[in-house]
């Protein structure tokens, strides 16, 4: 069908008259006619018949409201033409992503520059030392000073500026930053391979020492001489005075002839790149090249612009240098070197702009699927939840297998503005055609009333059973699809009395409910995880030796651990002291000997020996120790032991201790230590109905109805196998559906009860008088409940909503 018309649970929509079913009418053909775009709603089974789908979105909380029915139709198919757009948009985005990880090495291997140069760019010395000698202009070095002059042992230096002050001239290049901060340019290290440190004593046959002293008395003799001048600037390269470099170059400069400019200017371009100075090198180079030696020009020239990034200016200068010099290696590698890393660069850059289109694409699509999320939310606002289509999907089916089998009806009537339905006998019910049954929060048969909750699948058939109902031959059985604890209902079909139980059983077997130390112990074993320990057996030890008993004395306590404080007040409880033997406790660990007739004592050794040879975890055995003591009455060993399996427990298991150690607490009626350390279990695992039942008992003690209800219903939802957890059955189901057996005719607790309500909680319970939920407020605490105790730190965050809430009913 194309429009999707809801059936209100099992009644009948009634037939209406007037304009109003006339628009109705003619809204529904026309949204008909767009067959293309209607949302499918209808189904067939596989039995042939024609029903809605369980999570369709044309389930509404107000199926009689047309207006919202069509804008619910128009935002379903929005939402598929967005989806599609949206998959549509995330395919291109994966499929035009750049994922080239290893584009640099791949470069490196395959490029024809790469391979040429062999080395990259950056392995490259580029401020590689370059000079112009003075012999390329007919001059001799030694015809300037004089080399047979002798040196004393201490020699002087050339300091040019002790020798000539000189006067600002924009023909020195003052003008440039380097020039002008030459008293702080940088001075790195010169390689031992640099050519300069060779030319003057190479040429003159002195050390640089004597030479500097010979050119130190030329300049005492003509300081003019740019001559002098350069071999200065020489020395002082030599002696790695960037300053006192820039200081003779620039003198040379100012004494010397047009064409001889250039062997100062590429001393002084070789100081400024060294200092990084470079683009202030590239201009003095430049400058050398208007008659100049053009292949130390170039080559050094190329080498600047390489460290300046300026690659096609590189690779000219280069090409000049090797058309002055063909063959020369260093500028064939550099110039190789230079075009790798260039073309390196731009495929780089290439990526980068792609990965910042894919970077704005993932950022629109993100807001497409923020708008998608806004436009889901909508839709969910009107749609009703799966759980409670399905629960009215169930208590029809019920509904309509109760008339044909029984065949009796009755009338029920809504009252209190359809809230509330009463029926005469607890028996089917045919209610009135047109009555709207979605608001109903109480029913009552007679006298009595039913508390399971229409808001969870756990509770879904209304089984209450009154006297009267007793006089039915075939009390009816749930066709459910519940699993309880592992098993399906048809496991329960010889135990209705169990999982359907009559008021007279109820009120038989419990005809109140039970204090605290009528409920029973639990024991949490961890085969539950999967976990195991070799079977305790007489072989391991002698049965001649002396009797033993587990010792788990602590030695290794880590004062760190986190849950440390959950049980460090318990050493110093004085009402711990007593000998207080547990038969639920005796009974479990006779269980898991699998003999009955071992005595005690012998449990003892075997754990003695076990503990002190483990052939398993240590605290699994500790764990069983802790039973033993609980089993024989010391409580002190037995909290010894499960604290020390707390300790070495992962923390993944460390549920196991807790559970265990709690209901101890319990048998020793400390029923609110004993909650504190249940709702920690839950916090590190909530798939175990043991601490959920335990936890429900402890309520119990408590007085917290409320709270223990709770906690039997998430119990009841877990699919854990838990055969333990059986004979705690009845008692649970009993308080479930007959709570005016027990007195509890509120949410209304008397014992510790949390002080705020859960608003917008579809797990509150339902059939109390007032609609009141599990969670309102307490009338009147008691002394116990009005404590401030400290609230527990939880290591895990993402606990689920039913651990805090059972968590907030605990003061």
């Amino acid at each position: 069908m194309a429009a999707a018309v809801r059936v209100r649970g099992w009644c009948e929509l009634p037939p209406r008259s007037g304009p109003g079913w006339l628009l109705s009418l003619s809204a529904l053909l026309s949204m008909a006619a767009r067959g293309a775009l209607a949302t499918t709603h209808w189904v067939v089974t596989e039995d042939g018949k024609i029903q809605q789908q369980v999570d369709s979105p044309m389930n509404l909380k107000h199926p009689h409201d047309l207006v919202i029915l069509m804008r619910q139709e128009t935002t379903v198919n929005y939402l598929k033409e967005l989806e599609k757009q949206l998959v549509a948009q995330k395919i291109h985005i994966e499929e035009n992503e750049d994922r080239d990880t290893g584009l640099e090495q791949r470069h490196n291997k395959e490029d024809p520059d790469c391979i040429k140069a062999k080395v990259p760019l950056g392995d490259l010395d580029l401020y590689d030392g370059t000079y112009i000698t003075l012999e390329s202009k007919d001059i001799s070095p030694e015809d300037y000073i004089d080399t047979e002059s002798p040196v004393p042992p201490d020699p002087e230096q050339p300091d040019c500026t002790k020798i000539l002050e000189l006067p600002y001239s924009i023909h020195a290049f003052q003008h440039l930053r380097g020039v002008q901060e030459r008293v702080n340019l940088s001075a790195p290290l010169l390689p031992k391979e640099d050519p300069v440190f060779t030319y003057l004593s190479k040429r003159l046959g002195r050390n640089i020492d004597d030479i500097g002293h010979l050119i130190h008395e030329g300049l005492q003799k003509n300081s003019s001489s740019w001559v002098l001048y350069n071999m200065a600037s020489f020395y002082w390269r030599i002696k790695n005075e960037p300053y006192q470099v820039v200081e003779c170059a620039m003198r040379a400069l100012h004494f010397s002839s047009r064409h001889n400019k250039d062997i100062a200017l590429v001393n002084l371009a070789n100081v400024l790149h060294r200092a990084h100075f470079s683009a202030d090198a590239a201009v003095v180079v430049h400058a050398a090249l208007d008659d100049s030696d053009f292949f130390t020009s170039y080559y050094t020239l190329g080498n600047i612009y390489a460290m300046l990034g300026e690659y096609n200016h590189s690779v000219l200068c280069y090409d000049h240098a090797l058309q002055a010099k063909p063959g020369f290696e260093q500028a064939i590698k550099r110039k190789h070197a230079v075009l790798c890393q260039q073309k390196l660069e731009q495929k780089l850059e290439a990526q980068h702009r792609s990965l910042q289109r894919t970077l704005n694409e993932l950022k629109e699509y993100q807001k497409q699927h923020d708008h998608y999320l806004r436009q889901q939310e909508i839709l969910e606002k009107h749609k009703l939840i799966q759980e409670e289509q399905i629960l009215r999907n169930i208590i029809h089916e019920t509904q309509m297998a109760k008339e044909a089998q029984l065949g009796n009806h009755q009338i029920c009537r809504l009252v209190n503005q359809q809230h509330s339905l009463h029926c005469q006998w607890d028996q089917p019910v045919r209610y009135h055609r047109g009555d709207i049954f979605e608001n109903v929060d109480y029913v009552q048969f007679g006298e009595d009333s039913s508390t399971s909750s229409m808001m969870s699948v756990n509770f879904d058939v209304q089984a209450n059973q009154s006297d009267i109902s007793d006089l039915v031959k075939s009390p009816p059985v749930a066709h459910s699809v519940l699993w309880i604890w592992g098993r399906d209902s048809d496991a329960y079909r010889d135990k209705q009395n169990i999982l359907w139980p009559k008021r007279a059983d109820c009120a038989e077997s419990y005809p109140r409910v039970p204090i605290g130390g009528e409920l029973p112990t639990y024991f949490l074993p961890p085969e539950n995880k999967g976990l195991r320990i070799h079977e305790l057996n007489s072989d391991d030890y002698s049965s001649e030796e002396e009797a033993q008993t587990p010792d788990c004395s602590i030695t290794d306590f880590r004062k760190s651990q986190t849950l440390s404080y959950l049980v460090k007040e318990l050493e110093v409880r004085m009402d711990l002291k007593a000998k207080m033997p547990d038969d639920h406790a005796r009974k479990i660990l006779l269980s898991r000997i699998n003999n009955y007739t071992i005595p005690e004592e012998e449990i003892g050794s075997f754990l003695f020996h076990a503990i002190n040879k483990p052939n398993a975890p240590v605290w699994l055995i500790l764990n069983e120790a802790g039973l033993y003591w609980r089993a024989v009455g010391n409580s002190t060993f037995a909290i010894a032991c499960l604290q020390r399996a707390l300790n070495l427990a992962p923390v993944q298991y460390q549920d196991i201790p807790l559970v265990n150690l709690a209901n101890l607490l319990i048998h020793y009626g400390l029923h609110l230590d004993a909650a504190k350390l249940l709702l920690q279990a839950l916090a590190i695992n909530s798939s175990e109905p043991l601490t959920f039942l335990s936890l429900g008992n402890a309520y119990l003690a408590l007085k917290n109805i409320s709270g223990a209800l709770e906690a039997f219903r998430q119990a009841l939802k877990l699919t854990t196998k838990c055969p333990e957890c059986e004979s705690s059955l009845k008692l649970i189901r009993c308080m479930q559906f007959y709570p005016f057996l027990y007195n509890i005719t509120s949410s209304v607790c008397s014992g510790h009860c949390h002080e705020k309500t859960l608003d917008n909680s579809h797990d509150k319970q339902k059939y109390f008088d007032n609609s009141q939920s599990l969670d309102a407020a307490e009338e009147e605490p008691s002394e116990a409940g009005t404590e401030e105790d400290p609230v527990l730190s939880v290591e895990n965050s993402g606990r689920d909503s039913d651990v805090l809430r059972l968590e907030s009913k605990l003061i």
